[in-house]
C-alpha cells in the first residue's frame, strides 16, 4: 500500500512541491479531429476573392433598370388558332396520303392464300352458328360426290363377323340411351 502512494502522482508533487508543467484543455481529445479538419479546409481556400463587380456597377444599375422599364414593349405576334391549324393541314394530309398507300400496299400485295388450315377452330365455330345450313344446300354441294352403295364394296364383312362384334359390345349403353 506504502508503496502506491510512493509512486502516485500527488505523492511525487507533493515532495518535489510543484505540478508539471505540461497540462491539456478540457475536452480536449473530444474536439481535436474537428479543428484539425477545419485548419485544412482553410488551408486549401483561394485566398482570391472570386466574386467582383464591374467598375461603376452600382452607379449605372439604376439608370439602366429605369431605360428597360420605359423602353417601347416589342409587340407579340398572337398565332390564332385557325393559322395553326391551316398551317398543320399541310402535314396532316402529307402523312395520311402515305399511310393510305402503306397499308393498301401491304394489304394488295399479301400472297398468302386463306385454306381451312389457316382457319382457327374458333372462326369456324361461330360461321355455322351464324349461318344456317339446309339440307339442301348441302344436297347441292354434294350431288357428284354422294356415296353409292357400289363404293362399299372394296370392303369384305362377312355376317359371322357383325355377330362376334354385336356379341362382344356391352348393350347395356344403349338401353340406358333409350329409357
Amino acid at each position: 500500500m506504502e508503496n502506491n502512494i510512493k509512486n502516485s502522482e500527488e505523492y511525487l508533487n507533493s515532495i518535489l512541491g510543484k505540478k508539471t508543467s505540461f497540462s491539456l484543455p478540457k475536452n480536449y481529445f473530444d474536439t481535436i479531429e474537428n479543428a484539425i479538419e477545419t485548419k485544412l479546409a482553410e488551408e486549401n481556400l483561394k485566398k482570391e476573392n472570386g466574386f467582383t463587380t464591374p467598375d461603376n456597377y452600382f452607379k449605372d444599375l439604376e439608370n439602366e433598370i429605369l431605360a428597360q422599364v420605359s423602353a417601347p414593349k416589342k409587340e407579340t405576334k398572337v398565332i390564332s388558332l385557325k393559322e395553326k391549324i391551316l398551317k398543320t393541314i399541310p402535314f396532316a394530309a402529307a402523312a395520311s396520303i402515305i399511310l393510305f398507300i402503306g397499308f393498301n400496299s401491304y394489304v394488295f400485295n399479301k400472297t398468302e392464300e386463306l385454306t381451312i388450315d389457316s382457319l382457327s377452330d374458333d372462326d369456324i365455330e361461330f360461321w355455322i352458328n351464324s349461318n344456317t345450313l339446309h339440307t339442301n344446300d348441302i344436297a347441292i354441294v354434294l350431288e357428284n360426290d354422294i356415296l353409292e352403295e357400289s363404293d362399299f364394296y372394296f370392303s369384305s364383312l362377312e355376317d359371322e363377323n357383325i355377330e362376334d362384334y354385336i356379341n362382344s359390345i356391352d348393350n347395356t349403353s344403349f338401353l340406358n340411351e333409350i329409357k
